[in-house]
């Protein structure tokens, strides 16, 4: 009986080993992407930065996109788990379900902001559409921008809005949300007085605007 010998070398690396490398890329390479920019960051620096070489890399990520992706859903799915409505909310009347939805977005990126830094501002403009965070088709995402769909569709049924252009209404409140953090973020020298305070204002307002709305503009 004839004995195959084994070709010597390193042994292969466990599922979990595997797992604990690629988890090291993906932390190295959030805080390279937040501190230095995406765009400033080679996967040559991320292999460095992780102690082994540049090659080494591509054999978990096709390129530093992919790695850029792995965040966008990662975070879309987060910020849905913090936002997403109670049963009792989903229950009570649509605007105050809207109301809930603005008030823990801007809360939910005040709190993390290097995933505003991944998600929102780290996008390339000169690659296709589908290259870039899709908001629409984004795991969890997705559950947000329908919920808040359904409910200015409820509100509108209703007459609680008078404008009838759900996307438009939809666009107006994006508007407001990303705005009223964008402040924050974009102008931290500014003397902000209590935010809770202005964020909760600034929410209702726009929603008065709304419900106060002449379509006959």
């Amino acid at each position: 009986m004839t004995m195959t010998k084994r070709k010597p070398g390193r042994p292969s690396l466990s599922v979990q080993q595997k797992d604990e490398i690629r988890e090291c890329i993906i932390n190295i390479a959030r805080e390279l992407f937040v501190n230095e920019g995406y765009e400033n960051t080679s996967m040559r620096r991320i292999a460095a930065q992780a102690g082994f070489a540049p090659t080494k890399i591509y054999y978990y990520f096709e390129n530093k996109k992919e790695i850029l992706k792995h965040f966008w859903a990662d975070i879309s799915i987060d910020m849905w788990q913090q936002c997403k409505p109670s049963n009792k909310i989903l229950s009570s009347e649509p605007i105050e379900v809207i109301q809930h939805l603005m008030q823990a977005n801007v809360n939910y990126w005040l709190e993390n902001p290097k995933n505003y830094q991944l998600l929102i501002e780290t996008q390339d403009f000169k690659a296709p559409l589908d290259n870039n965070f899709d908001i629409y088709n984004s795991p969890g995402t997705k559950e947000y921008v329908e919920t808040m769909i359904d409910a200015i569709t409820r509100c509108m049924a209703s007459g609680t809005f008078k404008e009838g252009n759900v996307l438009y209404v939809s666009q107006l409140i994006t508007i407001a949300t990303y705005g009223v953090f964008g402040c924050f973020y974009n102008m931290p020298s500014v003397a902000w007085d209590d935010k809770q305070h202005l964020i909760t204002d600034s929410i209702e307002n726009t929603l008065r605007g709304l419900s106060s709305w002449d379509a006959s503009r």
